[in-house]
């Protein structure tokens, strides 16, 4: 049997566990929130609300939060097999691959050093940091930074097919 078949069948066992445990889960809180006479589920975690209900509205999520880590590591780990194993094939894709790394963290280093960092009182009474602000508004400069080239590479590819 093919690795792409094996691949289909696994992605269709966890796509059915999923839908099996977002039925349970959907359908005990419905269960949770007339035990309580809860009408609307955002009072389940509402300030003042009961811990007991609370941890029984968690534990019902908890199942479809560990499936979503499960997928999400493994995902991430088979990412980075095929994409070092590609390296490893292609040793002269290695410098292309050095070359939008350092691209990036140049954008990155770029941005960092014109953000400004502002401390920030939050509506909870937390401050935010003048560093921490600093990292935020170096992220959004990246962000848009990186945004933008690629709106512009794009346009600039079409108007090129446009033209020949």
């Amino acid at each position: 049997m093919k690795i792409s078949k094996i691949l289909s069948y696994v992605v269709m066992a966890i796509g059915i566990l999923g839908a099996v445990l977002l039925f349970l889960m959907s359908n005990s809180f419905d269960d949770i929130m007339e035990k309580y006479g809860i009408t609307e589920t955002k009072d389940l975690v509402r300030e003042g609300g009961s811990v007991e209900i609370l941890n029984e509205a968690t534990s019902l999520v908890t199942p479809l939060y560990t499936l979503t880590l499960v997928v999400f590591i493994g995902i991430a780990v088979v990412t980075l097999i095929a994409v070092f194993s590609a390296l490893a094939k292609n040793p002269s894709s290695l410098k292309n691959t050095a070359i939008g790394i350092v691209a990036f963290l140049v954008v990155g280093l770029v941005a960092y050093f014109i953000a400004e960092g502002v401390e920030t009182p939050l509506r909870d009474g937390e401050i935010i940091t003048a560093g921490e602000s600093k990292w935020v508004g170096a992220g959004l400069y990246t962000f848009y930074f990186l945004a933008a080239t690629a709106v512009g590479l794009m346009l600039f590819s079409g108007v090129k097919k446009l033209i020949k």
